[in-house]
């Protein structure tokens, strides 16, 4: 080839990688982000793509779900009202005692798992909290320390052995009258495992869910790393007490910080030990680190029950991680979690390595 030739060929690579360079600046990451108050908390959707028309549509699918779940298990309206017609919880609850109701597959799933897991913590997750979690209160505007000798009477009412799941006839039954559903604590971490699922759909592969404490990750973030997620400081909401990297996963947080007023000097939170009645005691805030946010939110509250110690076997034979922050200031995590968590200087609180 002549040297005239090579010039030629030079400058035609040259323009070749100049276009190609064009060409990915037109087509760089754009970001969606949208927000929504639903099931009792700010949920922010963010996700990413080249397709700028194409965002919110994915969002809206998302959100779309997780209305369709928030409405499944709803338990507050008035029975006979239109609300109360969608809501699988609550139809089950006003039939207690009475006879089986036909659900959506959805609600069925989310019983299942809340029956498998109630006898794998033995008994630290019961979905059948529901006539105590009334006398607290806490979802009024005026939550109160109930009479000792209304929790005594009502806690023969909490008995997941006596909610009957027919997954043939696709029906739920609970079997006394007066027993009341409450899935607040595993329905939110399904809906965003839901809404996450709707934006694969819609071939999103970059997003960030969060749902009041409830983190759901897509892929990687926008520099193709792991996100970075903080965990919050129990008694300082400013600050951070550890950083969690995640990809492809979540991490969904359970903590006496969310909901709870004060009495005498106590924190009475809104996390009830189902065999007590009473708030739970062992831990300030319980981080779980899952593939399944539904998996995570119904585990964060189990662990939140259990001893330190007990709460750590069981992620350990699940093969989920969690961080501990115990009522003592003790820091603890699974050691599945080493390699992807950095916990900060500084607070009060004692990390112990395991």
């Amino acid at each position: 080839m002549t040297r005239r030739g090579h010039l030629l060929l030079i400058l035609c690579l040259g323009l070749l990688v100049a276009g190609v360079s064009v060409y990915l600046s037109e087509r760089r990451i754009k970001e969606y982000r949208s927000e929504q108050f639903l099931m009792d908390t700010l949920v922010s959707i963010k996700v990413y793509g080249d397709d700028a028309a194409a965002l919110p549509v994915a969002v809206a699918a998302a959100y779309g779900e997780m209305h369709r779940i928030a409405a499944l298990v709803d338990r507050f309206p008035l029975t006979g009202t239109e609300e109360c017609r969608r809501s699988d919880v609550c139809r089950i609850n006003a039939m207690a005692g009475i006879a089986p109701v036909r659900v959506d597959a959805d609600t069925l799933a989310m019983l299942l798992l809340a029956k498998k897991y109630q006898e794998l913590s033995a008994g630290a997750f019961d979905v059948t909290i529901g006539p105590v979690m009334d006398l607290w209160d806490f979802a009024g505007e005026n939550p109160k320390i109930p009479a000792s000798s209304s929790i005594v009477a009502t806690l023969p009412l909490v008995d997941s052995e006596s909610l009957e799941i027919n997954e043939i006839e696709s029906t739920a039954y609970l079997r006394k009258a007066g027993m009341k559903l409450d899935l607040g604590a595993l329905a939110k971490g399904y809906a965003t495992e839901k809404a996450l699922q709707a934006l694969v759909r819609q071939g999103i592969q970059k997003a960030l869910i969060d749902a009041g404490g409830n983190i759901r990750v897509l892929g990687s973030n926008t520099r193709n790393a792991p996100w970075r997620i903080g965990i919050k400081d129990p008694r300082q909401g400013d600050a951070l007490v550890a950083i969690v990297t995640l990809e492809d996963a979540a991490a969904v947080t359970s903590g006496d910080y969310y909901r709870y007023f004060e009495a005498d000097g106590q924190r009475y939170h809104h996390i009830l030990h189902p065999r007590s009645g009473y708030p739970a005691h062992e831990n300030m805030s319980v981080t779980v680190v899952s593939q399944d946010a539904g998996l995570a939110d119904l585990l964060s509250t189990a662990f939140f029950v259990m001893k330190g110690e007990e709460a750590l076997a069981l992620a350990d034979k699940l093969g989920v991680n969690l961080v501990l922050v115990s009522a003592a200031g003790r820091i603890v995590h699974t050691s599945g979690l080493a390699a992807h968590l950095e916990v900060l200087p500084g607070g009060a609180y004692r990390y112990d390595p395991r």
